[in-house]
């Protein structure tokens, strides 16, 4: 009530004269921007103080401060961050209003929540983003997308425009840890790798760590990529999706009970597009089709207690002219039907006003096939394997009255691996084969605090300790010393269910600081050590959904990472924000492949890998500019990777135990994003993108063996790809009628490959014809082609409705 506040002030106040301190009383107000309610239990925290706790039953918190200059940060599970200054003369009451995630979805900025926060916080390579900022991105096809957003990130580069995954830093798609409300996500996108399988309209938030990862994180040696489903918040029933050319979708949130405390959030995303792909010639045997669902349940318990159940579902089925052969097996395409099936059940528990505790069990099951139809005959042969992941997390959080903010938590996690089946039907030409399974455990604890040491220097510090163990039933092979050939096994040993077979483990500590030199400047250091213990075997650019995964096992031992980073930060004005950032990372045991390696149903799979080390390094420059009608950034990034393998023999060498390129050595990156929104009716958004493209290898030479010549590659990623460069427009008409009514639609028109740049994929080598294009070739006995995706403008039109 206004007479209560009102009261304690001018008790705070009164009190304050009696005890002649300085100290002066300050009440925040927190309400719902929607609904006006006031929100109780929200966390309050005063930047440089020890100050912090929770809003009682009315919305309200009340603290004292020295006059001068404070800053409030407020923050709740299912609203935006909110940050204030304020200049305290004399009592002063804070009237806030919380943003539920469910109604930002509107404009576009990429941040990490503000510029103020990334200055002084001791974080390095740290980007949040939500759905609104990427909502206007042109993209391939139309489809709203995150991995298309964190491309905007200096530093981050699409593994091409029909790969599976992101580069982060040089690092290879599977170095990255990708989850979903806590849950792996194994194969990270739809059609042929185009865009990412998250629902759109499900999405509250993304964060990308590609720094100093928190303590709480761990499994890969790149990044980590943590996308959170929003929260129902709606207190009536809320309705949106779109229709256009790929795929169209529906969301619905509403609650579920009388009293509100069980609300609901289902989206939905399905595409048919064999019609896309007749419409290009060499593609008109393409068929694709795809589909993905989010389901979330919140329920509060009481005032104390919330649930949270999260469900996500994607399927993808697509089927090619035949790229993929085996033996006995006369088929027409490959077909390739992958599944990912995730559960996440989350208790969260407030224990006074600064303390709060999350415990979460999740489930993740992955189940790629590859089906080959058999010409002639009604029969289908199936590759299929499985990945099933299971975890259990219990994670606290703890803001002191002495200003540090600890997390603290411990972790279990088991995998089971199916590497490969294959089921011949009613061939009789294929025998039916099955690999034996695989799996782990691994356990983990973790603690972290962040604490300003001075009035500069802010400091952040963890630890994580992971222990890791493969489990029988399984066979052991040890090989003798210098070189791993297919049954050229010295011993085997075998262990029953449950038995250890292998260990791995150790400390991975993280470290931040901040040193604040002005109001406006700060530099940053960092520093992190990661390891890798589940590995994605693959001897191409980008792994296949039906890429095999592997445990770390007595032959494969887990590759290790250490990250260190410096970084300058600099406010220009209110609207401008500069940011460079260095980088340099270390791999051991990083994972490569012998040249020829087949690892399709092979059951001594360790024969044909090989192990060595890698490092990144480089620099990225960052200008941003946020607010006003013209919004965007300028990203430039220099960054090299290189690997070296050098085994004692010709077959467990590289490039004769040299340094080479890696598979994502990049050097040079512009990419730029800007939008103009008149504020009203009409945006419109650029973004190019020109860099450095992927090495890849070119033959050494050539032998002619009877009639066929064959290509010989000594050497591995010798040549790179022509530059790569791509202009793409959106433009979205919002509201068309100006209207205040509860429908509210958009068009939004993009166009992907404004000029039709014509950009490499890859570059590949085939024996020539006797004569054949001579005029091309000349004499050369090999003919090179150059693979486009998108060799020309893709127009695409959608519309996106709202209802309440």
């Amino acid at each position: 009530m206004p007479y209560k506040s009102a009261l304690l002030c001018l008790l705070l106040f009164i009190t304050s004269g009696l005890t002649g301190q300085t100290n002066l009383g300050v009440q925040v107000i927190v309400v719902d921007s929607t609904t006006g309610a006031a929100l109780p239990y929200v966390n309050v925290q005063v930047a440089n103080s020890a100050q912090g706790g929770m809003t009682d039953e009315n919305g309200e918190y009340a603290f004292r401060a020295s006059p001068g200059t404070i800053t409030v940060m407020v923050s709740s599970v299912g609203y935006e961050a909110y940050k204030i200054k304020a200049e305290l003369t004399a009592p002063l009451r804070l009237d806030i209003r919380l943003v539920p995630v469910a109604s930002t979805l509107e404009t576009v900025t990429v941040s990490s929540n503000n510029a103020a926060e990334r200055l002084s916080r001791p974080v390095m390579g740290v980007e949040q983003l939500n759905i609104r900022e990427i909502e206007l991105l042109p993209v391939a096809l139309g489809e709203v997308d995150v991995f298309r957003g964190l491309q905007l990130v200096s530093g981050v580069n699409s593994a091409g425009e029909a790969s599976n995954g992101l580069s982060i830093r040089g690092g290879t798609v599977d170095q990255n840890l990708v989850l979903q409300d806590g849950a792996p996500i194994f194969t990270p996108t739809h059609l042929f790798g185009l865009f990412s399988v998250f629902t759109p309209d499900a999405v509250g938030s993304v964060d990308l760590y590609r720094a100093n990862v928190p303590a709480e994180f761990g499994g890969r040696i790149a990044s980590v990529v943590d996308v959170r489903t929003r929260n129902p918040v709606s207190d009536h029933l809320k309705l949106q999706g779109g229709i256009g050319l790929v795929s169209s979708r529906l969301s619905l949130e509403s609650p579920v009970t009388r009293d509100k405390r069980l609300k609901v959030l289902l989206s939905a995303r399905a595409g048919l597009n064999d019609f896309v792909f007749k419409a290009f010639d060499r593609l008109k045997n393409t068929r694709s089709k795809f589909g993905d669902a989010t389901l979330k349940l919140r329920y509060q318990t009481g005032k104390n207690d919330f649930l949270t159940f999260s469900a996500f579902y994607s399927r993808d089925f697509y089927e090619l002219d035949l790229i993929n052969r085996f033996a006995s097996v006369i088929a027409r395409s490959n077909q390739y039907d992958y599944s990912t099936a995730n559960g996440s059940l989350e208790w969260l528990r407030l224990i006074g006003k600064q303390i709060n505790v999350l415990t979460r069990l999740v489930r993740s099951d992955h189940r790629p096939r590859v089906i080959f139809p058999e010409v002639d005959v009604p029969n289908e042969v199936v590759y299929q394997s499985a990945i099933t992941y299971t975890g259990l997390s219990s994670k606290l959080e703890f803001g002191s009255a002495t200003g540090h903010r600890l997390t603290a938590g411990l972790q279990a996690a088991h995998y089971q691996l199916q590497p490969g089946a294959l089921l011949p039907g009613a061939s009789t030409n294929v025998a039916p084969t099955q690999l034996a399974r695989e799996q782990a455990v691994e356990t983990s604890a973790f603690f972290e605090d962040e604490w300003s040491a001075t009035d500069q220097l802010t400091v952040s510090a963890g630890i994580r300790y992971t222990q890791y163990a493969q489990l029988g039933p399984g066979e052991e092979r040890s090989y003798p010393e210098g070189e791993r050939l297919s049954g050229g096994f010295n011993a085997t040993t075998d262990y029953d269910a449950g038995s250890i077979m292998q260990t791995y483990g150790g400390f991975e500590p993280r470290l931040g600081l901040s040193y604040q030199i002005g109001p406006r400047t700060s530099l940053k250091a960092a520093y992190a050590l990661n390891r890798q213990y589940l590995q994605n075997i693959f001897n191409s650019t980008t792994p296949l959904p039906s890429s095999r995964w592997k445990v770390s096992d007595n032959n494969l031992a887990p590759q290790r990472s250490h990250l260190y980073s410096i970084g300058a930060y600099q406010l220009l004005g209110d609207k401008f924000e500069l940011a460079l950032e260095g980088y340099y990372r270390d791999i051991d045991k990083l994972l490569e492949y012998k040249p020829g390696a087949d690892f399709f149903l092979s059951p001594d799979v360790e024969t044909d890998l090989l192990q060595g080390e890698g490092r990144t390094y480089g620099s990225e420059l960052s200008l941003r500019k946020s607010g006003g009608k013209l919004s965007g950034e300028i990203n430039y990034t220099y960054a090299r990777a290189f690997n070296r393998v050098g085994g004692p023999t010709l077959s467990t060498s590289i490039n004769q135990g040299e340094w080479y390129r890696g598979y994502f050595d990049q050097p040079h990156t512009v990419n730029t994003h800007f939008t103009i929104d008149d504020g009203r009716t009409h945006r419109v958004s650029v973004n190019l993108v020109v860099q450095s493209n992927r090495p890849y290898s070119i033959p050494n030479g050539y032998l002619p063996i009877g009639n066929l010549t064959v290509p010989i590659f000594l050497e591995r990623n010798n040549a790179r790809l022509p530059l790569y460069h791509r202009l793409d427009l959106s433009w979205t008409i919002h509201n068309a009628g100006m209207q205040h009514r509860r429908w509210i639609g958009d068009w939004t028109l993009t166009v992907y490959n404004l000029y039709g740049r014509k950009n490499a994929y890859n570059i590949y080598y085939q024996p020539r014809d006797s004569g054949a294009n001579a005029e091309i070739f000349g004499s050369s006995p090999l003919a090179s082609y150059q693979l486009t995706i998108f060799g020309a403008p893709i127009v695409s039109l959608s519309y996106s409705f709202k209802f309440e």
